[in-house]
Formats: structure tokens, sequence, C-alpha cells
């Protein structure tokens, strides 16, 4: 016994002399840390009213204590630092501080810091650079390291290389036809040219030093310009884009006489951006040589502010944004909570962005007149003559691209039209739930350099003569190309709604397939505006169109009726437009209803696919409002967007109707006045048929018996 007690003790003391010649052990915050994280990032210091958008942009590794570094947060594709917009994509650890047992700071390079508290085994708290707080980021730990994401090669083939130094001037004013002076910003590659030019017609800012430098670098002029209205342009009361047709054309004409330019100038932009840059190609001006906005906004009744000429309020986010001549931040804003107020009309006061002219103008115009259609690019679009290359992705609530290609294809002799779908949001594929693959990641920027390589330097690099349309199939996880936007090769299939009178919640007894029904009960629920079906959405965010998991609501709400498919037995392709056929009645004058397409995943998720909404006053047009009379059973076509997915084997499709998507669209009061300027509202009783002579429906993808959207 003594002497296994020695040899125990001569053991001991062997491993305490190893042990003191090893690394010594990591600081205790530092050790809590050690290992790989999923990094989430969401607007505001503090936690909002409501849902809230927690987004993966990015991952973290922390080694132990033999590393030379204490570790890094960087973006999903790898990037660390302070973007061009200022906020921060990642940090490099300089120092670690606990703070107690249950906070630390993580102080980083570029005056970078992450001030958190643990929460069991989550990190959350806020992001921070020199110039102020950037929101908050949540640390998850993974099980493996991550591998920074790569962009696919969707179009290859050889681009103009970055070869040339550059030069920048900030501020040159532009004289327009009407004498008004537009700011603007100029980056120019080094030597005598000529050189195409890339014009940016922005109101978010004209100075963008790492997309003029781009540009520059790569042999081309690079002009950002402010809009009227907009820092030091010229104008007070931005907006409406009254006369941005023909700033537009003659910045274009402008900048093609630009010491060192060839003549041919390229308008790029995104968003609202990309809608100037459609804007300035309706006139047709002689030297604009193509066009290459992404996620470029629709027609104004069609998203913003309207969308089917519903009124979205989560628009008070960028009224709010844009009331200064500079962007105002709006992150820590209770916009969340204010949308229950009513008057819809009071919501920039009611938030203390005082009152707001623009607001104003769109709620009085709450029909598809002549206001909406000098201000829409389908209104003359035939006039239309520079090639166009769109990306967009199938989450991307911008609407434009597919739009304004429907639009375009349908003018005689039009211009090429080439069309890029991906699996992203209007912010890009990080606002997306999910893992789409290594071909998720494009960059649209080599897709514009090669594009205007052709079209404004006159290279034979094919982009003229490859297949039109690439669309990427989420489930599938693959890139496609076709010769025609929707693909032909993609047959629709059609979803029929059953029941026994009860599909009230995903516990009900509703349910799809694709025969049409016979004789089968009809459905009701309650809709009662004082509390809406809601909408899982960061207001916040301006995103509109992500897939969230509405699995919850769907479960507890009454006031939906939800119709879900057997499990796949095979993979069901769809890609192309959605719609939704409805039979319906009511007893108010007025109402809304909506449908949202949901894929439902073997572990129960119900993942948002699509919506759309018909509001019963538009159902004979956008320009004719007309009351029900209640009790009628009228007819209504959806129009629910698009998508390109596969719905896999052992998951389910999911219809649900409801009369409420709030805050996304603004709350029908059911009384038939004015859903923005009164107060009051009524309860509605409402039926939705699905028998033989009423084959309530959806259509999944291109159908040439589906009604089109009414305008």
């Amino acid at each position: 016994m003594r002497r296994r007690q020695l040899s125990l003790a001569i053991w001991l003391a062997i491993a305490s002399t190893l042990a003191g010649c090893a690394s010594p052990a990591p600081p205790a915050p530092l050790a809590r840390l050690t290992g790989d994280w999923d990094v989430y990032h969401a607007l505001g210091t503090t936690p909002a009213d409501g849902f809230e958008g927690w987004r993966r942009t990015a991952f973290a590794h922390f080694p132990t204590a033999d590393s030379h570094f204490l570790g890094t947060i960087r973006s999903r594709t790898g990037l660390s630092g302070v973007n061009a917009s200022g906020s921060v994509v990642g940090l490099t650890a300089t120092a670690v501080h606990a703070i107690g047992s249950d906070s630390v700071v993580i102080d980083g390079d570029h005056g970078t810091a992450f001030r958190a508290r643990w929460h069991n085994d989550t990190l959350t708290g806020v992001v921070s650079s020199a110039t102020g707080p950037d929101g908050r980021w949540r640390l998850v730990r993974r099980t493996s390291p991550a591998v920074a994401e790569s962009s696919f090669p969707l179009w290859p083939g050889p681009l103009s290389d970055s070869a040339y130094t550059v030069t920048e001037d900030t501020l040159v004013y532009m004289h327009t036809r009407d004498g008004a002076r537009l700011a603007s910003y100029i980056a120019r590659p080094a030597g005598p040219g000529p050189f195409g030019v890339v014009l940016l017609r922005t109101p978010y800012g004209r100075v963008r030093p790492p997309i003029g430098r781009y540009w520059a670098s790569h042999g081309y002029i690079f002009v950002g310009q402010d809009v009227r209205g907009r820092d030091l342009s010229d104008g007070n009361d931005f907006g409406d884009y009254d006369t941005d047709v023909t700033d537009g054309y003659d910045a274009v004409e402008w900048a093609a006489t630009l010491p060192g330019a060839n003549g041919r100038v390229g308008m790029i932009g995104h968003s609202d951006e990309g809608r100037l840059a459609w804007y300035a190609a309706l006139d047709a001006p002689p030297h604009l040589a193509a066009i290459a906005p992404t996620a470029a906004s629709s027609d104004p009744w069609r998203i913003s502010p309207y969308e089917d000429m519903v009124f979205a309020p989560i628009n008070v986010a960028w009224a709010c944004l844009m009331r200064a001549r500079r962007l105002t931040d709006v992150d820590d804003l209770p916009i969340g909570s204010a949308m229950r107020h009513l008057p819809v009309a009071d919501l920039p006061q009611f938030l203390g962005c005082r009152n707001i002219p623009l607001w104003n103008r769109w709620l009085a115009h709450q029909s598809l007149d002549a206001y909406w259609r000098a201000h829409a690019v389908t209104t003359h679009i035939a006039g239309v003559r520079a090639p166009v290359l769109q990306v967009t992705g199938w989450y991307d609530d911008s609407r434009g691209p597919i739009d304004y290609t429907n639009a375009l294809q349908a003018v005689p002799n039009h211009p090429p039209i080439r069309l890029v779908i991906g699996p992203g949001a209007h912010q890009g594929v990080d606002h997306v739930a999910g893992d789409f693959g290594p071909e998720s990641r494009v960059d649209d920027r080599q897709l514009q350099l090669r594009w205007f390589d052709h079209y404004l330097r006159g290279a034979d690099n094919g982009v003229d003569r490859e297949p039109p349309l690439d669309f990427f199939v989420i489930g599938d996880n693959h890139w496609h190309h076709a010769a025609d936007w929707p693909p032909a090769q993609v047959a629709a299939t059609r979803f029929f709604l059953h029941s026994r009178g009860h599909a009230n919640t995903s516990a009900g007894d509703g349910w799809i397939d694709t025969l049409p029904p016979r004789a089968e009960p009809h459905d009701e629920y309650r809709y009662d505006p004082s509390d809406p079906t809601p909408y899982l959405i960061d207001s916040r965010e301006l995103e509109t169109s992500l897939n969230e998991d509405f699995a919850s609501l769907d479960a507890t709400r009454p006031d939906e009726l939800v119709f879900t498919s057997p499990p796949l037995s095979q993979p069901l392709l769809v890609a192309g437009p959605l719609s939704a056929s409805l039979y319906a009645a009511t007893d108010a004058r007025d109402t809304d209803w909506y449908v949202m397409l949901l894929d439902v995943f073997p572990d129960g998720r119900a993942e948002r696919v699509q919506d759309g909404v018909s509001r019963a006053r538009f159902r004979r047009g956008f320009s004719h409002p007309s009351l029900l009379t209640p009790g009628h059973v009228e007819h209504y076509t959806i129009d629910m967007w698009y998508t390109g997915r596969v719905f896999e084997p052992g998951h389910r499709v999911r219809v649900v109707v409801s009369s409420a998507l709030f805050p996304k669209y603004d709350r029908n009061l059911n009384t038939g006045g004015d859903n923005e300027r009164d107060t009051t509202w009524v309860t509605a009783h409402q039926t939705i048929l699905h028998d033989a002579a009423h084959p309530s429906e959806v259509i999944l993808g291109s159908d040439a018996n589906a009604t089109p959207t009414k305008h």
C-alpha cells in the first residue's frame, strides 16, 4: 500500500513538471471563447419590439493559447474590418478582457470592438467602430471550422484586369438642361484612354471610393452622381423622381464627353439606384451603350410604397432614412411597435421624423392613377434601346428585374435582355436562412464588368451569344440556363385547396393535392384588425421577402386557414411565377386576402417561399376601386411573385390563407374607408370556398391559363 502511494506521488510530480513546461493556460475569457462560432448580426443597439432579424453574416475563430494571435471575426467571404459604408464586417482581436463573470470585451483592429455578455454558451452584445455603434452580434458555437465562401464563376471567361492606377475628384458639378447643378464624384484610370464610362446616379451618396476605384482600376471612368435634393445637388424636395428621366439623359450625354471618355456609357445601380438607371434608359440617350442594374426597384404600385396597391407601412423606415439631404440613422427607431399606431398617415411624426412631404404624397394616391403611371418604368419602357443585364434573387423584394423583363420582352424588336436570378435577398445571400452550397454566392460586379467589356469596350467575349436566363434552383443548389423567362422547360403544378370545413391552423383538416374539389364544405375565419395575422419581419431591415419559419404562427393563429400536402415522394421542381385563384366572401365592404406558399421540412419547420395579396376593392384592377356587396362570392387572382425551388422528398407543400400579413402590409380596416387616415375598424367574417363550382387553387410555375396581374 505504501509502495502504491509512493508511485502515485512520483507520477503527480512528473505530471506537474511536464505541465510547467507546456504553454501557459489561456486567460479565462479567451479559454471560454476558444473554438469556432457562427456570427449573427441584428440592427440597433438594443432589442427591438416584435420580431428581430438575426442574419448569419460572419464566422469567428479563437485558437488555443499556443497560437500567435487571439482570434478573428470575419465575414462569410473572409473579410475583416470596416466596409465602405462604415459597417463592421469583422475584426482581428487585439485584446480580450473579462468584465465580471458574465461579460467580455473583444478589442479589434480598425477601431472596432465587441462588448458582449454570455448567455450559457452564446455571446451577445454591441459591435462598434470608431464612428460609433453598428448593431449587435451573436456568437453561436459551431462544431467545425468555417470555410470562407468564394464567389462561384457563373460567367467564366476573360475580364478586363485591374492594371490601372486611379485618381479621384470628389466634387465635380454637372449642369442639367434647366440649369440645376448635380454634384458628382469621378474616379479615373491613369492614361489618355479612351475609356468607357460607368455611371451611378444615386440618392444614397455619390462618393463611393471602393466602387470608383474598382471600375477605374479596370480601365473605366466611374461617375457617382447625387440626384436632385440629395447632399450638394440642387433641389429641395427629394423622392418623386420627377426630373430623373431627363436628368439621367443629360448625365449620360455629359459623361460621354468627359476627357478621356470613348463616348460609350453604361449605368449601374442597386435598388432605387437601379430604377434610376432604367429612368435614364427610357429616353434612349444616344451614348447609353448598356445598363446593368441589380435589384432594381419596380414600379411604385408594385413594391414601394405600395405592394400591388396595398400600402406597406414599413416604408416609414425608408422615409425617415431619407428625410434629410444625407442619410439619417433609423436603426434604433421603435418602428416595429410604432406601426400599430393609427392613423398610418401620422407614422413619421409619431416616430419623431417630422412631417415628410414625400410620405404625404404617397398617401394622396391610393389607387393606380396618373401620378403613379408617370413615375413608372413600365409606362415608357418601349423607349429603351440599350442592352439590359439585370441581377436579382428569389428572395429579393425589389420585383423590378422580373417586372421589367416581362414588360420589355413584350416590346417588338426589344434590345438584348439578360436576367440572372440567384438565391439571395435584396441585400444578398447572407440575409437568407440556410446554406445553398458552393454555387450560391456570385460576384455581381464581375458580371457587370463582362457585360460592359463587351458593350462599352467592344470585347468579343461571347456575352451576347450566351443563354439570356441564368437561374439558381434552391434545394438543387445549382445554376441552370434557359433561352426564355420564364423557363419553358419547367411545367406548372396546380394544387387545389381541400378541407372538411375546419382548416383553421396547421392542426386543422385542410390539405392540398392536384385533384380538383367536388362537393366540399367551405372554411371560415374571423379577421380582427386590432389583432392582425402577423408577418415575421424586422421593419428596420428594409427586407420584406425572407424565408422565415412560420410554423409557430401556422399552429396558433385561428385566423389562418392552413392547407398542407402529404409528404412528397418525389422531388417537385418549381421555377417561374406563382399565383393563386381564390373564391371568397366576406360580410365587410372591403377586406384583404393573402396567400402564402411554404415549404414544410420533415422536422416541422415551415419556411416561407412567397406570398401575395389582393385588396378586395381592387379586384377589378388597381385603377378601378369598388367596394363589395357583403356576402357575395367573388373571384380573386393573386400574384404570388416567383421562385426557383425543389421541394424535396419528405417535405410538404403548404398554402396559408389569411386577411392580414402585418406589418409587411397595412391593415385593411374592413370599413371601405381610408385605411391610411381612419382610426376605426370593424371585424370581418371571412369565407373561403373550394368546391366544384369554386375550385380555389395555387399555380406553381408558368401557366398559360393563369390570369395576369390586373393594372
